[in-house]
């Protein structure tokens, strides 16, 4: 007894803190591989939570702040080594978006929201409501992704032309951009653009190179000139934001200032606060209380953890080696990340395809590299902060530009024609909808669209018929090819009906098959009942055909003694060719055995 109480406590220990199960097998190969793995994410994470900073309306340290608790306390509760949480360019839009016209300030608006976040996703994962992510179809999910892309991309027009100006959806930013299309800025643009180039053109070297993976076989060991090709591709965007920093540098140092640059960027560790505090009352102003905080907030403390969840169990399934991902689990440890995160500045964060697409080919092996990743996080904002105020605005502008630019999914259409072409109606309306509208409502309105075309196909389930022969006698077969709820019963019922007292069958005996019908509820029930008295009125006799105990007793308690039910076709045809004529009466004593 107390052994099996033991195995149980540690099982629970291992589902709780998936850490251990990691740590158990934990040796200097594995640790070796963790550590090269986190050292390349912290490569591309630092220069990219910067940029996405500012994509958020918050200065670059909110960035590495952001980016301190995602990777240690996943590598605690997470349960997939290539994952790395921390802020991404779809999240830092939406924090903008319900953040930037608060009264009592953005950035205590974002931490607030990242708290909310974390305590919504945190008992998304106790209560198991993972299910909810299936209501969200992969057209709905490419489309908001992709329009999406394409508004992080326009939000940095101004930034990457060196233009002031404000605008906040897709379509005011073009039109303010063609407003002040004569303020062009010659040296940003120049620099924007060029680093757009040399950005896109070092990704391409990934293709030449080799991660640095051990391999058991010395033949498939790579050149070690490989490797450093694959370092280079992978470390772009700190080697071009470096690069960009040294020549607004030297520039300065010579009183020329020729581009926009990061605002001053204070050094050292950030704060521990609390994020739940009202805004007192200073010199006559009105303070501002939590309930008030949370009603300016509004759907983002909803529409945030969703995207959030949505993209994170998305991710983690494309990692998972073909295991079963405990989506409550990876809910549970996003949570916590932005609940701790909150305490130390933090804005929404969550996994990123890219970082995971890194870490994988950097040869991971376990969660603890989001550790290593951490240490390096910490190191830039202690000792690198006072030098981010050289980093050129259009070089963060050409980061984010090109780390969105491949999150566009327009190509997908192609195939959901092939496949499905209804599927594109839920898919264009939600791409026009994030474009038009603004990203946080068009998603709900491509899953309203979802679930309208959910709910359509639940009430007009198809039914499928056949004539059939035996012996002497022909039948009309109607199945119906799934369960059947209210929203459908009058359809079936209609249908059956109709068809069966047409010139078209021609039939005077009717077997409705309910062999695919799992589940019946009271008012298709009932409408069983008004088809079989509906028949039996035009002169027409009708049979059911169920497999299910559960569906005949339901048939049964509907108290309608016109019912006939036979729980195989054979059994049916049987009773067709038998002695009596008398169909209703055969079968009456077919279901009295039963």
């Amino acid at each position: 007894m107390k052994t099996m109480l033991n195995t149980w406590t540690w099982r629970y220990l291992e589902k709780l803190f998936p850490l251990w199960k990691f740590l158990k097998k934990y040796d200097g190969n594995t640790a070796v591989c963790d550590v090269v793995a986190g050292i390349t994410v912290g490569l591309t994470l630092i220069p990219q939570c910067i940029a996405y900073a500012s994509l958020a309306g918050l200065d670059p340290q909110y960035g590495l702040y952001s980016s301190l608790c995602g990777g240690i306390i996943y590598a605690v509760f997470g349960t997939i080594p290539e994952l790395n949480i921390a802020p991404t360019a779809l999240l830092s839009l939406l924090t903008y978006q319900y953040t930037h016209n608060v009264t009592f300030g953005n950035v205590k608006a974002a931490v607030m929201l990242t708290f909310f976040a974390g305590i919504f996703e945190l008992f998304s994962g106790i209560l198991h409501l993972g299910f909810l992510v299936d209501f969200v179809s992969l057209p709905v999910v490419s489309a908001f992704t992709s329009a999406g892309a394409i508004t992080i991309a326009t939000s940095q027009v101004k930034n990457l032309f060196g233009l002031k100006f404000t605008a906040e959806s897709f379509v005011d930013v073009w039109k303010q951009f063609f407003i002040h299309i004569g303020e062009v800025k010659l040296w940003d643009t120049l620099l924007g653009f060029v680093c757009i180039t040399i950005l896109l053109l070092m990704r391409k070297l990934k293709d030449y190179g080799v991660p640095p993976i051990k391999t058991t076989s010395p033949e498939k060991q790579a050149a070690t000139y490989k490797k450093c090709i694959w370092f280079v591709s992978v470390g772009r965007n700190a080697m071009v934001v470096i690069s960009c920093a040294v020549l607004a540098f030297i520039f300065k140092y010579h009183d020329h200032k020729p581009f926009a640059l990061t605002s001053k960027v204070p050094s050292g560790f950030p704060n521990i606060s609390i994020p739940l505090k009202p805004v007192e009352t200073i010199n006559g102003t009105n303070g501002t209380s939590i309930p008030q905080m949370i009603s300016e907030l509004g759907y983002g403390l909803v529409v945030i953890p969703f995207v959030a969840i949505l993209a994170n169990v998305g991710i983690a399934k494309a990692f998972a080696r073909g295991n079963v991902v405990d989506a409550s689990q990876e809910m549970i440890a996003v949570g916590l990340c932005n609940i701790f995160g909150s305490f130390f500045g933090s804005y929404p964060v969550n996994a990123s395809f890219s970082r995971a697409a890194v870490s994988s080919a950097s040869g991971v092996r376990t969660p603890v590299s989001g550790i290593y990743t951490g240490i390096m996080v910490i190191m830039a904002f202690t000792f690198l902060t006072p030098y981010f105020s050289y980093i050129p605005k259009a070089t963060l502008a050409a980061v984010i530009i090109c780390a969105v630019v491949f999150m566009v999914e327009i190509t997908i259409a192609k195939s959901i024609w092939y496949i499905n072409k209804l599927d594109l109606i839920p898919f264009i309306i939600t791409f026009v909808s994030c474009l038009l509208i603004g990203i946080e409502l068009g998603i709900l309105i491509g899953i309203l669209v979802e679930i309208c075309k959910l709910m359509y196909f639940t009430a007009r389930p198809k039914i499928l018929t056949s004539k059939k022969i035996t012996g002497n006698k022909t039948y009309l077969k109607m199945v119906l090819t799934s369960s059947v709820f209210f929203s459908s019963a009058e359809h079936i019922r209609e249908k059956i009906v109709q068809y069966a007292t047409s010139t078209k069958s021609n039939v005077s005996i009717v077997l409705v098959d309910c062999t695919n019908v799992i589940s019946l509820d009271y008012t298709a029930g009932k409408c069983f009942s008004l088809i079989a008295d509906d028949l039996q009125k035009k002169g027409t006799s009708v049979a059911f055909l169920v497999s299910r105990d559960r569906i005949i007793k339901t048939l049964e308690n509907c108290g309608n003694k016109n019912f006939t039910i036979f729980q195989t076709e054979y059994d049916f045809e049987q009773n067709l060719n038998g002695k009596n004529e008398g169909l209703h009466n055969d079968i009456e004593s077919v279901t009295t055995q039963m």
